[in-house]
């Protein structure tokens, strides 16, 4: 296990919380495409896709921090095929259907698999 200083344990739980409310935003954005009173889809995926500029950010310090450590450093590292299946929306974001069906069944199920890899290897660091 990989000794933490406070200031590295505050980025990683502060990173696991942004992680956490990815995966809540992901949920509304779904709900959004049947739901039709969830009325800001589309400015919550806009703000999912901007996170995962920040997350790569994250990431660059995270493998450091882990760098000895394979078993988080792995799961950071995934992430990119996260960002590979997010630019199936670029140029279909105006088309709904299209959209629909790429943020469904690629970019959510995607993100779902990383966080599901990540998370629990992260969380461990942030109990005290």
């Amino acid at each position: 296990m990989t000794n933490l200083t406070e200031e590295q344990a505050q980025l990683v739980r502060e990173y696991t919380t942004m992680l956490q409310n990815i995966e809540e935003a992901f949920e509304y954005v779904v709900a959004s495409f049947t739901d039709y009173s969830k009325t800001e889809g589309d400015l919550v995926l806009s703000d999912i896709l901007s996170s995962f500029v920040q997350l790569i950010q994250v990431n660059d310090d995270l493998t450091n921090i882990y760098h000895d450590n394979m078993e988080v450093k792995n799961p950071i590292l995934n992430f990119q095929e996260v960002i590979n299946t997010a630019e199936k929306l670029d140029g279909i974001f105006e088309k709904s259907q299209e959209k629909q069906e790429v943020v469904q069944q690629h970019l959510y199920p995607a993100y779902k698999k990383w966080y599901e890899s990540i998370h629990p290897q992260l969380v461990v660091y942030t109990q005290v």
